[in-house]
């Protein structure tokens, strides 16, 4: 890949593209685009597809690297960008999550993802405690998809939810009548029911769709 930043320069500004414009179209910031053009970092693989794309050019063309390397990796590994929460859920006691906004992204091989891939609505986080040991244990990533209601949900879906003091907490969901039940799976004795009204100030963050642990 040498002189690959003076080819992303040259091939922007040949379609009179400003740093912004292919920023926003590769989903990053400005700055980090820059670093591209720069030399100072190198375009992921998904990033080196999405200006292939752009400029309507083969990977290879764009790295000049051999057609039978990146080319075909490229084809065989499909990857996207989530969100992801550089704070701890708790599947203890819930946990107040900060920094909400601007959160960073992480990239997530579509093989990974399965039949989520690039959803718009999956985001990532790390879990904290022991309450749900049994099926995530500490310190795993889970994927999460949006959910905005306890009518979207089923009986035994593992969800995170926040309470009216906006903490956060993953566990089994239960709906029984106007009872809302958020149960743990711990090899810890201690842990126990949480249960709210329907009418309580609850909401729903998501349906843990996957998780990843560190052995």
């Amino acid at each position: 890949m040498k002189n690959l930043n003076d080819k992303i320069r040259s091939l922007r500004k040949e379609k009179g593209y400003t740093q912004e414009d292919v920023a926003h179209k590769l989903d990053m910031s400005t700055s980090a685009y820059g670093y591209y053009e720069q030399g100072k970092t190198t375009p992921p693989l998904a990033k080196l597809r999405m200006l292939a794309e752009i400029y309507n050019i083969s990977i290879s063309q764009l790295t000049g690297e051999p057609k039978d390397t990146l080319e075909f990796i490229a084809q065989s590994v499909s990857v996207h960008t989530y969100p992801y929460i550089d704070n701890y859920v708790s599947a203890g006691s819930p946990t107040t999550i900060s920094g909400m906004e601007n959160l960073p992204k992480i990239q997530v091989p579509d093989e990974i993802t399965g039949q989520y891939a690039g959803n718009n609505k999956l985001f990532f986080l790390k879990v904290n405690g022991e309450s749900m040991n049994k099926v995530i244990p500490n310190e795993s990533v889970i994927g999460i998809i949006e959910y905005e209601s306890v009518y979207d949900l089923k009986n035994g879906d593992i969800v995170v939810y926040s309470t009216q003091d906006s903490e956060y907490a993953v566990k089994y969901f239960y709906r029984d009548g106007d009872k809302l039940i958020f149960r743990p799976a711990s090899t810890n004795p201690n842990y126990y029911d949480t249960i709210f009204d329907i009418k309580d100030n609850i909401k729903i963050i998501g349906k843990v769709v996957q998780y990843s642990v560190t052995l």
